[in-house]
């Protein structure tokens, strides 16, 4: 019997497969589940020929092990229908990630379901498999328009205030030490004024990508408005907060920016307190960040709870 579990396949045009049927047999006197007949696209996704599919057990998903599973799930679903004539199959069905041959990931969409019921012991099952994968992306794009600000690929304010309120509950429930920095880019305005807008957004995009180089994965970086950014840092303390702000400060202006050349930026930090609302931390990090200005700026203030390091 034909098995066949290698990457999916695809035609020499390339072309992808689109909309995989297979008719299946469930015997209720023997176990396993066998093919009586596949369409053209259920031979593109999985290899093989027509005649090497017949009477073969299917493949619903690319891993062995979980195909076997899926298999046994099906079994169990149909138990009460190879015993009871009366009883209804649902159906089951799921999402497949797989891989091409390039790399890229493909997403199939499966779902059984019955041909009419028990006839002569035996069920009758339809195995459907569409390539959803152009979907997925579509989907994924929209996302990424909806969270991401377009000019610095930072996440926007919008998913920024979703993420803050979800970290802040986090820290109410357990405890947990919780940072944010909001920093802006000094004298910015005379930026554009003096070489044009354009400028002023390739320094933009050049400290997002400082910002990044510079965070860790858990800390959560986004674009506030303008050229005012802000940082979430779970677990940091506000020394530790304190700590990442300045090496934040020294680099950037120690960094040769497009045409500008030198760029400072101030520095608000706050800890979230327990059981503090979303919109007293907001405001706090914000009166720091105005106390940097005041002061000189080019500088990292916690709005006086926490005297920083001395200015470099």
């Amino acid at each position: 019997m034909y098995q066949h579990y290698a990457r999916p396949g695809q035609d020499a045009d390339d072309e992808e497969p689109g909309h995989a049927v297979a008719i299946l047999s469930v015997q209720g006197s023997s176990p396993g589940v066998h093919i009586v007949d596949v369409n053209t696209d259920y031979q593109r996704l999985w290899g093989g020929s027509r005649e090497d599919w017949l009477g073969a057990a299917p493949i619903i998903v690319q891993q062995e092990a979980a195909n076997r599973q899926i298999i046994d799930q099906l079994h169990d679903a149909l138990n009460p229908l190879l015993n009871d004539a009366k009883s209804f199959f649902e159906g089951i069905g799921g999402l497949e990630v797989n891989r091409r041959h390039d790399g890229s990931r493909r997403y199939v969409e499966w779902r059984i379901t019955a041909m009419g019921g028990r006839h002569n012991n035996s069920i009758t099952l339809v195995l459907t498999q569409r390539n959803v994968t152009e979907q997925m992306e579509k989907e994924a794009q929209l996302e990424r328009l909806a969270t991401t600000d377009m000019l610095t690929g930072l996440v926007n304010r919008s998913q920024f205030d979703a993420v803050l309120k979800s970290e802040v509950s986090r820290q109410h429930r357990y405890a947990r030490p919780l940072s944010l920095i909001m920093l802006d880019l000094d004298f910015f305005k005379q930026i554009n004024d003096s070489h044009g807008h354009d400028v002023g957004d390739q320094v933009l995009v050049a400290l997002a990508g400082l910002l990044k180089r510079n965070l860790r994965k858990a800390d959560c970086c986004a674009r506030w408005g303008g050229e005012e950014f802000m940082l979430l840092a779970p677990e940091t303390s506000l020394e530790q907060a304190v700590r990442l702000a300045e090496k934040i400060r020294g680099a950037i202006k120690h960094t040769d920016f497009p045409i500008q050349g030198s760029v400072t930026a101030s520095f608000g930090v706050v800890e979230v307190h327990s059981q503090e609302s979303v919109k007293s931390v907001m405001k706090r990090v914000d009166n720091a960040l105005y106390l940097a200005k005041e002061k000189g700026r080019d500088r990292v203030s916690t709005g006086g709870l926490l005297t920083p390091a001395k200015q470099a």
